[in-house]
């Protein structure tokens, strides 16, 4: 059984900004899901880059090594990135995965993958000493994917099967011998992930409002929190309210994600939120 990475990912007709890493057999495939997307694509190979097929889809085309090279982006440019086997084939895993989340807008996802260190045939592989199964290349276990993706600061990750044995004989015998199989990971050759670089209801937040306005809000909320001139920042609060459209659903929400203290926050405000 094998899922593709692209299998993961919704179409849209929305004016995404999108960007793929090494990944030129995916352009045609992913202009037909996003049509309307602005694309970007990087490779090494300059006979990829100047492809006059690649350029019939409208994929801006960069040519540059991401594995040592910087990215030629600015900060929060896009709304997918899509990286195939960007952490196993990374230099430096760390700084190639805290880059890509640079180039991510707020509510941006990264899709990636890896191969799995504890997939019976690689296990097996290494109990006999096939220490060169994967090249120069970093085999991962999915704790160390997680620990990895969250110290880079993706805050949602979600685990796909991507290629998996149909049957799961071999995976049984590793568990008889003590090692777990959670989600069948023993007959799972490939993990895809889904990373974001917010929750998605933190995301959802900030589909609506700039920046700016958000960091006002969280400001005020903070300061009826805790009592800093709470009363005038209420008198802030409602203004800004009142200015920006701001509906009551989005500020209770917000009161959710950025309060410690929400029922006290919610007590002080109970005015406001029965208004908007």
């Amino acid at each position: 059984m094998k899922t593709e990475i692209l299998d993961i990912l919704a179409p849209s007709m929305e004016r995404l900004t999108m960007l793929v890493v090494d990944g030129s057999e995916h352009l045609m495939r992913l202009r037909e899901m996003y049509p309307n997307a602005e694309m970007h694509a990087i490779t090494p190979y300059p006979e990829i880059a100047e492809n006059e097929d690649i350029a019939a889809l409208g994929v801006h085309a960069h040519l540059l090594d991401w594995r040592r090279d910087p990215l030629p982006f600015a900060d929060e440019t896009f709304d997918r990135i899509i990286s195939e086997f960007a952490i196993e084939s990374a230099y430096e895993p760390y700084d190639a995965l805290m880059a890509l989340n640079r180039a991510l807008k707020e509510t941006g996802t990264l899709y990636t993958c890896y191969t799995n260190i504890r997939y019976h045939r690689v296990l097996a592989g290494l109990r006999d000493g096939e220490f060169h199964v994967r090249g120069d290349r970093h085999l991962y276990a999915k704790p160390e994917i997680v620990r990895l993706l969250n110290d880079t600061l993706y805050k949602e990750i979600h685990f796909f099967a991507g290629e998996r044995d149909d049957d799961p004989a071999m995976g049984e015998a590793w568990a008889e011998e003590g090692f777990q199989n959670f989600s069948d990971d023993l007959t799972t050759r490939t993990w895809l992930i889904e990373a974001s670089r917010s929750t998605a209801a933190a995301a959802n937040l900030k589909r609506f409002f700039s920046h700016e306005t958000r960091r006002t809000i969280a400001r005020l909320l903070h300061r009826v929190e805790y009592d800093i001139a709470a009363e005038k920042a209420v008198m802030s609060l409602r203004e800004l309210c009142t200015h920006e459209g701001i509906f009551h659903d989005y500020l209770a929400d917000f009161i959710t994600e950025v309060c410690v203290h929400e029922e006290h926050v919610r007590a002080m405000l109970s005015d406001l939120l029965t208004q908007i």
